[in-house]
């Protein structure tokens, strides 16, 4: 499984796919997996998250693009949802320790 396009994103958001909006999209989906992937390991890499949860990541993934989304500064933090999926993931890579 691949990492989630701008474009999926978008149909799930029902956005516009206007090129400024997908490129919006596509920065959102860097920055968190970027965030995510620094909350549980400095070297975890995209592709192992794939390989471990790739429906989780994916969904914390575009759960935290679409709060970037409409609040660029996260003014209130991660939601509840995204917290459990992060420690889903982070229990996965780290194999409970």
């Amino acid at each position: 499984m691949a990492l989630i396009t701008p474009e999926e994103l978008a149909d799930e958001l029902h956005i516009d796919q206007t090129a400024q909006e997908v490129n919006t999209l596509s920065t959102l989906i860097s920055d968190a997996s970027a965030l995510i992937r620094g909350s549980i390991d400095n070297k975890i890499t995209e592709e192992d998250l794939l390989d471990v949860a790739p429906n989780q990541f994916n969904r914390l993934v575009a759960s935290l693009a679409q709060s970037l989304y409409y609040d660029r500064t996260l003014s209130s933090g991660f939601s509840h949802g995204q917290m459990i999926l992060l420690q889903q993931l982070t229990g996965l890579v780290t194999g409970g320790k």
